[in-house]
């Protein structure tokens, strides 16, 4: 089980996400068989939480909560696929922006004011669409690709909330929930 800070798609970016994937296998047929995710499983990582939640949860659900309270909504533009050879898998990418970056260096600063650690990588934001079904080494995608290749791109949403999110089989468990830009008191979602 693991714990991370997402963005949990909704309504109509969850019905592009799966158009995006509905149009894969005709766009790029040459592909190794996909293992495509779930509804229930799209979601970007926007801050990974290796230790877990602490025994005492609730500084970092303030610290959280305040980081939601001083963002705005962000415009999020997804923009392409890529395949990631070395982990297998097919994503949907976007470049981050400024407010997208600010968004993820305010959730660092959140998690390390609350004990954890720095993270290993700089951010990637992406939303994993589909595994390799079999052992087979997926190719990597051609950077441009023609403009007939039917893909539902780009897919023009919003980040609204942020969500502590828990790993569950075949779906992610909401723990707690933060709108964007709304001061005092967050509404929540408890598992417990």
């Amino acid at each position: 089980m693991s714990d991370f800070v997402a963005w949990m798609p909704e309504g109509p970016a969850l019905d592009a996400l799966e158009s995006l994937c509905a149009a894969v296998p005709s766009a790029f047929p040459g592909l190794p068989p996909l293992r495509f995710r779930a509804r229930a499983q799209f979601h970007m990582t926007l801050r990974f939480l290796a230790e877990g939640l602490p025994a005492d949860p609730a500084p970092l659900y303030a610290a959280l909560a305040d980081v939601a309270a001083r963002t705005p909504r962000l415009a999020l533009r997804i923009d392409r696929i890529e395949t990631w050879p070395g982990a297998n898998v097919l994503v949907a990418r976007t470049a981050p922006d400024e407010d997208l970056s600010t968004l993820f260096a305010r959730l660092d600063a959140a998690a390390r004011a609350c004990g954890h650690a720095g993270e290993a990588r700089p951010p990637s934001p992406h939303i994993t669409l589909a595994y390799a079904a079999t052992r087979e080494r997926l190719p990597a995608l051609p950077t441009r690709w023609p403009s007939s290749t039917p893909l539902p791109l780009p897919i023009a949403t919003e980040i609204g909330s942020i969500a502590l999110a828990r790993t569950a089989p075949a779906r992610y468990d909401t723990v707690h929930w933060w709108p964007l830009g709304e001061s005092g008191a967050p509404p929540s979602m408890h598992l417990d």
